[in-house]
């Protein structure tokens, strides 16, 4: 009897261990708390024809956000209408998406991380300079797709970009 209890306990003691391992992950009861995402790029100067992933965490509370409902990233080239892309981004962890993407031009292109979660909406945007640039001169004519971004037709454009 004094070796099944100790068998038991040993059990039992390695259940409960191995649970607390988990990784603990919201559960977005607070609605009062926003969400927080944390993004951006592993190249920190891509160059054309190089791959840059995109990412971003999702966490709320301090904890990540399981199963987001949306997370999608928005790329487009300043100035450019004719380069503008949706694309849904991939889950690589708990509250992790990312996106590999390859500019094939040298230019200034933005990024915008939506990200809708725990019933709460986000969206950042940041600015991506790729190659050898005057950024200055191609920033100071106006984004006409960014003026452009409330016309979905255009914008829900999924691309079949051949290099992500």
């Amino acid at each position: 009897m004094k070796k099944y209890f100790i068998f038991l306990s040993l059990a039992l003691l390695m259940i409960l261990s191995a649970c607390s391992t988990e990784e603990k992950t919201s559960d977005c009861s607070n609605t009062l708390v926003p969400i927080e995402i944390d993004s951006g790029y592993n190249l920190s100067e891509p160059e054309s024809n190089e791959k840059v992933t995109f990412s971003t965490t999702i966490t709320h509370e301090g904890l990540p956000v399981e199963n987001a409902n949306q997370v999608e990233f928005e790329i487009w080239e300043h100035g450019n209408q004719e380069y503008h892309h949706l694309l849904k981004a991939e889950k690589v962890e708990p509250g992790v998406y990312q996106l590999d993407w390859t500019f094939e031009e040298e230019g200034v292109y933005y990024i915008y991380y939506h990200v809708t979660a725990c019933d709460m909406h986000r969206m950042e945007k940041e600015m991506v300079v790729v190659g050898d640039v005057d950024v200055d001169e191609i920033t100071s004519k106006p984004d006409t797709v960014n003026l452009e971004m409330g016309n979905t037709d255009q914008n829900n454009n999924e691309s079949d970009h051949s290099n992500h």
